[in-house]
């Protein structure tokens, strides 16, 4: 198989930014966040499943927390396949290669906590969990950004998105499952940090490249889909993860897009090109149709509260 052609945008990009990847992942390690998955779990209350088999009064929750945790679970599990995404735009030799390393290496053990915290507290049935695992990295479905400006634009907005559905999960916990509050914080905590390379990152984009990374900001805020779209009936549980007010649009555009693009400025940027100019009224307008959607829907929730 012959290698991937970038276009030479992209090209020009990845080795002008070179710096200010290696200054955001100095500024990274310089602010370690050191923890171990096995330190976080009370091993002492977690029973046989074979000796007492799982059932919802074991942790009594709302379908939409449940989903939440399962979804989320499953989007962490899926993070060969992201990886596998990003060093698409990772060539050997630029430090955004070591970045990719570092950042599985962190991302892996959001997983290991959060299955060792759900089958010792049993919120979430094993088996039902255990047969999505199955089916969603059978698919290895995740997105594939076209370019490196589009890679640090999506993660961007998918770090701080996955960090906004942890924090406002663990947030629904019950008071007295002090663990679960715990292991959520910590991967969010996780998220924040690699959001804040991504964002800063494509902040450095915008300086040295303006249009080619406006034209990959319309494309991914158009077109973005919070993680796990493999994940069997993730249309029903992305229903009441929304519903329970952890994770949807209205998130997407108070917590996700309002901070993500005030910080790029998208509004004053100058210098762009043609296609670029038209990019950003792209942009503007379909931020403009989700404020309208989510004024509606909330409207509409006031409404239904009433009657």
């Amino acid at each position: 198989m012959s290698p991937k052609l970038l276009p030479a945008s992209s090209t020009d990009l990845l080795v002008e930014i070179a710096p200010d990847v290696e200054r955001l992942f100095n500024r990274h390690l310089e602010a370690p966040r050191l923890w171990f998955p096995h330190e976080q779990i009370d091993w002492g209350q977690g029973e046989s499943f074979n000796e007492r088999p799982w059932s919802e009064s074991d942790y009594p929750l709302s379908a939409g927390v449940r989903s939440s945790i399962y979804v989320n679970l499953l989007t962490e599990d899926n993070l060969p396949y992201y990886t596998t995404a990003l060093s698409e735009h990772s060539p050997k030799g630029h430090p955004i290669r070591d970045w990719n390393n570092q950042w599985t290496m962190e991302e892996n053990r959001h997983a290991m906590v959060m299955r060792d915290w759900v089958h010792v507290s049993r919120c979430i049935d094993p088996t039902l969990l255990e047969e999505g695992r199955r089916v969603q990295m059978r698919k290895g479905e995740v997105p594939h950004p076209d370019t490196f400006a589009d890679m640090i634009t999506y993660v961007s907005l998918q770090e701080r998105a996955t960090q906004i559905a942890h924090r406002n999960t663990g947030a629904k916990l019950p008071k007295d499952d002090k663990i679960g509050r715990n292991v959520l914080a910590l991967i969010a905590g996780d998220e924040t940090k690699h959001y804040l390379f991504y964002r800063d990152l494509a902040l450095a984009g915008f300086a040295i490249d303006p249009s080619t990374m406006m034209i990959a900001a319309a494309k991914q805020v158009s077109a973005f889909a919070m993680p796990g779209t493999g994940i069997p009936a993730f249309t029903r549980h992305a229903v009441r993860i929304s519903r329970e007010g952890i994770y949807g649009l209205g998130q997407f555009l108070k917590d996700v897009l309002d901070p993500v693009l005030g910080m790029w400025d998208i509004e004053h940027l100058a210098g762009l090109s043609a296609e670029a100019e038209k990019a950003r009224l792209n942009l503007e307008t379909a931020v403009k149709k989700i404020t309208e959607t989510v004024e509606r829907l909330t409207q509409k929730a006031a409404a239904t509260a009433i009657l």
